[in-house]
């Protein structure tokens, strides 16, 4: 067998990420993408950077769980209250909303319901928290509307899919509306696999049993 790559050494911030952390407050889309990307050179990239997850949890209400990588780490397109779990692949250009234009009001311009405009002091629309679970995989310019309370467990979200209803574990989706395709495990398997949450598990004690992840579970069904 070829030899693999080592993890990175998970060490705790250090002094330069905090001062990092800190500048990342100040409003400026500049300064903001010269933080991250010093951020993500200190701490071996999105996979393993705790310090990129910091940012977003306290300056965009975004929780990205370890190991998740790609699309998730761009707060234009990912809305404030959404919690995604470990192993997570995202594509470019995944949007998640959370809330929708105010259709009972008068107008549904942001001029009338967000502050950042300047003409209202406060937000007028409620936003909900959208959770994406642990190992989902999220396809190019895939679109996962405010009606979506979650997305499964090792679902499947294919490119350029509308999701606008709930995934449930392990199902693969797409298209406009997102729909079920097939799952990716039969029922046992599923079942196995969500009792074994091997997900909480760091990479280095999953590496001792690599060769579990190297040859498929079971022939997907449909079922």
């Amino acid at each position: 067998m070829r030899g693999r790559a080592a993890a990175p050494n998970m060490k705790k911030p250090g002094f330069i990420s905090g001062m990092l952390y800190r500048m990342y407050r100040i409003e400026n889309r500049r300064l903001r993408r010269l933080v991250e990307r010093l951020v993500l050179k200190l701490e071996h990239g999105q996979t393993y950077s705790a310090t990129i997850r910091r940012i977003y949890s306290d300056y965009h209400r975004i929780e990205i769980g370890m190991y998740s990588y790609g699309g998730c780490f761009d707060a234009s397109r990912i809305r404030p209250y959404t919690k995604i779990g470990r192993y997570c692949s995202f594509s470019d250009g995944v949007c998640v909303f959370n809330a929708n234009h105010p259709l009972e009001y008068k107008s549904t311009h942001p001029f009338f319901y967000s502050p950042d405009f300047g003409y209202v002091d406060e937000e007028l629309i409620s936003r909900r928290t959208i959770e994406i679970g642990n190992d989902v995989w999220i396809g190019r310019n895939a679109t996962i509307l405010a009606a979506v309370r979650r997305i499964g467990d090792g679902a499947v979200v294919g490119a350029g899919a509308v999701v606008t209803k709930d995934v449930p574990d392990f199902a693969i989706v797409a298209g406009n509306p997102a729909k079920i395709i097939r799952y990716r495990f039969d029922k046992d398997t599923i079942r196995k696999l969500k009792e074994e949450r091997w997900w909480n598990k760091d990479i280095e004690e999953l590496k001792e049993n690599m060769e579990e992840f190297l040859h498929p579970l079971k022939t997907a069904t449909n079922t």
